[in-house]
């Protein structure tokens, strides 16, 4: 087995300013813009919950998606390409969907317990990745999830 320590995920987006804002409008967290071409453009940012000076000071641990500008024109990404889906873990997922939808965002549907013991929401961001918010509202045993499930297989609509 390899030990991990921290496993970081780039998006490769059309357009890294758009991505950051909406990331800012939706969720509250901040966008960062590291490197640029001769033209201006953002070619390599980050958008993230909490404070990048702390997280380079090494006082706080990164908590969201590097960003790196598609190589090609914006016009040739096509979203249905996004085929990235992300857990954000947070303590209150209640707060987090008031705050997504407060700031523009659209949830799949409000969040709904589960089998497992979370209680979750999931909606697109701007380029189409799945973002699937959870909050961990029960501890399951294996065991009891696996008989919930099946109960809820079984559980007439």
């Amino acid at each position: 087995m390899i030990s991990v320590d921290k496993i970081e995920v780039t998006l490769t987006v059309p357009s890294i300013e758009e991505t950051a804002a909406w990331y800012e409008r939706v969720l509250g967290w901040h966008g960062h813009y590291d490197v640029f071409d001769a033209q201006g453009r953002c070619l390599f940012g980050s958008v993230m919950a909490g404070d990048i000076e702390r997280v380079m000071r090494g006082e706080e641990t990164f908590k969201g998606f590097n960003l790196s500008r598609l190589p090609e024109a914006p016009e040739a990404y096509s979203r249905g390409c996004a085929h990235c889906s992300a857990l954000i873990f947070v303590d209150d997922v209640d707060a987090a969907y008031a705050r997504v939808v407060e700031g523009g965002g659209r949830p799949d549907s409000a969040p709904e317990n589960q089998f497992w013991g979370g209680r979750v929401f999931s909606m697109r961001d701007l380029n189409g990745f799945g973002l699937t918010f959870v909050q961990q509202v029960e501890s399951v045993t294996l065991e009891e999830a696996r008989r919930r499930h099946q109960d809820a297989l079984t559980k007439p609509r």
